[in-house]
């Protein structure tokens, strides 16, 4: 009787009952291929940190203008600042931080003067004020336009470009108009305005460019300017605040504030503080400069300036306009929020601010191009003040500048100067 014959296959033959070596060699193959990756991460990580080292390197001690004016700028920022130097210090060889803090101490000692001419002394008005002389002869009594208050307007404020003056306003006559922008209006130097404030005697000019925005301020008579000190017992004051505490039309920050701690309080001047006649603190050192006006309301500015003549006054550093001439080089690079005060031959009063480290706003402006734009609209003297987060504008009790703060009202400040009302003003005698 023929048995039945039974075939057992394992695991790893096939159905023709060959063997499938498949298995642990493909186990082997994938355990190569992970020996293979382990041995990679180390060769990778070694590539990667000689990269960033290499960068690093390249950052701090590269002499390509690019990167070397990036990194002065930088410095120039945390050093500028008592709470944040560590971010530069902390990053950079104190020998790279020294060579720009040396170069900054030089250029400021560079800047150092005596004292400021005063602004009428063998000036002229700005070519601005071209722009409102007659042209023609004057019309017949009989054909007369009537009396739209249009020319007292661009008498009143010659940097108007009369061209650009809409048509549909029928009455000039005390005209007080802000954020008009879409308006089209424009100074004789093609820059946009933002306000006209004809019973305060004020314009505000507006800047937007890929490099910077901000905010001019133009106050025809100087008497209205005041410098406004901090009241408030802990902590200083907005520029908001200060505007409104003191009823005044328009404010900008003024002097910087010892901040050793960081907090943020902002109510211990560095410096000369004097408002309205009376002393709130004394000068200091080093190559802070006195700004302030005096009782015949001339903007005087440098280190030897008289204070007891001086009605309001401050101290900051560097003066960015003498004389009717640029005082600062292209060394001041660091582009920052600005505040800026200055004084036209006419006795104007400029007020800049120019806003920063923003995506929006752009990084700010040097002091240098500061100075080009208050040159532009015929400035005699000019000091700047404290920037970065304290760089702040306000207009009619609401902010019009933005601010790089934290606050959104802005910082805590020791001082401002304030625009007031004619009403509230008196002049000098």
């Amino acid at each position: 009787m023929e048995k039945n014959s039974t075939t057992y296959y394992s695991a790893n033959t096939s159905s023709s009952g060959s063997k499938i070596f498949g298995g642990s060699s493909g186990a082997h193959t994938a355990n190569k291929k992970r020996g293979r990756k382990k041995r990679k991460w180390p060769i990778v990580l070694i590539c990667v940190l000689l990269v960033m080292v290499c960068l690093y390197l390249t950052a701090v001690y590269s002499q390509i203008p690019f990167i070397k004016n990036l990194r002065t700028m930088y410095i120039e920022t945390a050093m500028s600042t008592l709470s944040h130097q560590w971010l530069a210090t902390y990053f950079i060889p104190s020998s790279v931080v020294d060579k720009v803090v040396a170069d900054m101490e030089q250029r400021a000692k560079d800047n150092m003067v005596d004292e400021s001419k005063l602004p009428t002394d063998g000036t002229t008005p700005p070519p601005s004020s071209a722009a409102t002389e007659p042209t023609g002869t004057a019309p017949s009594e009989a054909t007369e336009p009537p009396d739209t208050g249009l020319e007292d307007l661009l008498a009143q404020f010659p940097e108007l470009d009369p061209d650009t003056i809409p048509g549909d306003i029928e009455d000039f006559h005390g005209l007080q108009i802000k954020d008009i922008e879409d308006m089209g209006i424009k100074t004789t130097a093609g820059d946009t305005v933002w306000a006209i404030d004809s019973p305060n005697n004020l314009i505000i000019i507006s800047f937007s460019n890929s490099d910077y925005t901000g905010k001019l301020a133009i106050v025809k008579d100087s008497a209205q300017v005041r410098l406004a000190a901090n009241k408030r017992s802990g902590r200083g004051s907005t520029v908001t605040e200060f505007v409104k505490e003191n009823n005044a039309v328009l404010g900008i920050n003024a002097s910087g504030f010892a901040d050793f701690e960081g907090h943020g309080r902002g109510d211990v001047c560095i410096g000369l503080l004097i408002s309205d006649g009376e002393k709130y603190s004394s000068t200091t050192g080093g190559t802070y400069q006195i700004c302030g006006f005096d009782y015949d309301n001339n903007l005087r500015m440098g280190y030897k300036v008289k204070t007891s003549e001086l009605r309001d006054g401050m101290q900051f550093q560097p003066i960015i306009v003498l004389n009717g001439e640029k005082h600062v080089d292209g060394g001041y690079m660091s582009k920052q929020p600005r505040t800026c005060i200055g004084q036209t031959s006419d006795k104007s009063v400029l007020m800049l601010v120019i806003e920063g480290r923003s995506v929006t706003t752009g990084l700010g402006a040097s002091v240098s191009t500061c100075a080009d734009i208050l040159i532009r609209y015929g400035c005699y003297n000019a000091m700047n003040m404290d920037g970065g987060s304290s760089s702040s504008m306000t207009y009619m009790n609401e902010m019009i500048t933005k601010t790089s703060s934290p606050k959104t009202d802005g910082r805590y400040l020791p001082d401002a100067w304030l625009i007031m009302p004619p009403s509230t003003a008196t002049t000098g005698e």
